[in-house]
């Protein structure tokens, strides 16, 4: 069960990042909605358990354990600064972020398309 939620997240993961890779202006109005909404930093800290708890249940059965349980563990502690940043001060990154050239975001979406892509095919 573990194995498809990280696969699912992988695809998810994947997926924001080819459209951060294709479509940069529009990947960055998406995520500036995202953090307009009052309950963003909450639905970005469960997110974020969610993908850090799949990967550490799912690391024994995965082709990188040591490195699924390493990103589980970045996970779980990117919930808690998130959590402890709050949203004025992520609000005040994202829009440093979505300042930067066209290229640095869509060096952003193939990070996130290339780590997608990994979790997807590191799962047995």
């Amino acid at each position: 069960m573990m194995r498809l939620i990280v696969a699912m997240f992988g695809m998810l993961i994947a997926s924001f990042g080819a459209f951060g890779l294709i479509r940069p202006a529009d990947f960055v109005g998406l995520v500036r909605n995202f953090w307009a909404t009052p309950k963003s930093v909450h639905y970005a800290a469960a997110l974020r358990l969610a993908l850090g708890a799949a990967l550490l249940l799912a690391a024994a059965g995965s082709a990188y354990p040591r490195t699924f349980t390493a990103f589980g563990y970045l996970s779980l502690a990117g919930a808690v600064i998130v959590i402890v940043l709050g949203r004025a001060r992520l609000t005040n990154l994202i829009e440093l972020w979505a300042r930067q050239p066209e290229a640095i975001i869509r060096l952003w979406g193939l990070i996130a398309l290339a780590f997608g892509i990994f979790l997807v095919s590191a799962i047995r």
